[in-house]
């Protein structure tokens, strides 16, 4: 829950659209962005989507998520070289326009969207670029209490509905599955499966198993969304001399665990402390959890564990 100030500055800030006539992004107050009814992406929710995050309000990681969205929409046989050619340098635009934004927000999260365009003139490229707020106060519990996660019956669908190696926000599976985690228990994260039973992936993480022998594990990659943060975790085990066995992952397997982390764009890394109503591990962030957690903020030169931590405390003050 964003406070009614914070709220209005989001709704108030700058984005991009992309103007298919004109070739390139016009910037527009975010209320201005819209796809109209016709569209592709609402019609069939043929929507791709890149969520780049900024620490200490600069972006980091740009490229794989550049790289990611090119990947998409050659597979929805779009032209993409001029479309990211331009996207690069509106957002430095974006940037720029959107200073105080980020000065009061701390941070944001930069959501880039592209459908294939429109149903009665064909294909050509709809895309608007804009800003979302970082949940502080949800991942300020999941860095100092862990996160509840809840099996669903709702399976992943990456790797068997779509490829794998592209983003979509075609996430109705994932909103039912948060949606069932919830009621089930306070402040639950669906942990989602593949159709032969085995665990996927959540709707806002890759999930990464530690065993009673430091073995570092993973579902198959074919199984789960393959993301950026999952990739840099990946590097910084390698760092640490650890190598993620990808590999068919049964739930029960969970409940032994020494630990389960949590990688995803938004949240970086964290830990899962409950399978439900079973305890995982000691339900503290452990030493692989710890040390990555780490080597990330070392690595950026910024401390966004303790920045949720303070934003959280300071959002909570500002509710009425």
């Amino acid at each position: 829950m964003q406070t009614p100030m914070s709220s209005e500055r989001f709704l108030n800030s700058f984005g991009l659209r992309w103007d298919t006539q004109a070739q390139g992004f016009e910037l527009l107050a975010a209320s201005r962005l819209s796809l109209p009814i016709s569209d592709l992406g609402a019609m069939h929710g043929a929507i791709l989507v890149e969520r780049i995050r900024s620490f200490g309000k600069q972006l980091v990681d740009v490229q794989p998520h550049i790289a990611r969205l090119r990947h998409g929409m050659d597979l929805l046989g779009l032209d993409s070289n001029l479309f990211l050619r331009h996207l690069e340098a509106s957002i430095a635009e974006l940037l720029a326009k959107s200073k105080a934004l980020l000065s009061d927000e701390s941070d944001a999260s930069l959501c880039v969207v592209v459908t294939p365009g429109d149903y009665f003139s064909g294909k050509q490229i709809h895309g608007f670029v804009h800003w979302l707020p970082i949940p502080w106060r949800k991942l300020a519990h999941w860095y100092q209490s862990g996160t509840t996660l809840v099996r669903v019956q709702y399976a992943s669908g990456a790797g068997e509905c779509w490829p794998s190696n592209i983003k979509s926000r075609s996430r109705l599976n994932y909103y039912l599955a948060d949606q069932d985690a919830a009621k089930r228990f306070e402040g639950g994260l669906g942990l989602l499966c593949t159709s032969r039973g085995m665990v996927a992936d959540t709707s806002a993480a890759n999930l990464l198993m530690v065993d009673r022998q430091g073995n570092v594990i993973s579902p198959r990659r074919e199984d789960i969304v393959q993301g950026t943060s999952l990739d840099r975790v990946e590097r910084m085990l390698k760092s640490q001399g650890f190598e993620i066995q990808y590999r068919d992952l049964h739930f029960e397997e969970l409940q032994d665990a020494s630990e389960v982390l949590l990688a995803g764009n938004t949240g970086c890394l964290w830990h899962a402390s409950r399978l439900q109503k079973r305890q995982l591990g000691n339900a503290e962030p452990g030493p692989l959890c710890t040390s990555l957690q780490k080597q990330w903020c070392g690595e950026l030169g910024f401390d966004w564990k303790s920045q949720a931590i303070q934003k959280a405390k300071a959002s909570s003050a500002e509710l009425p």
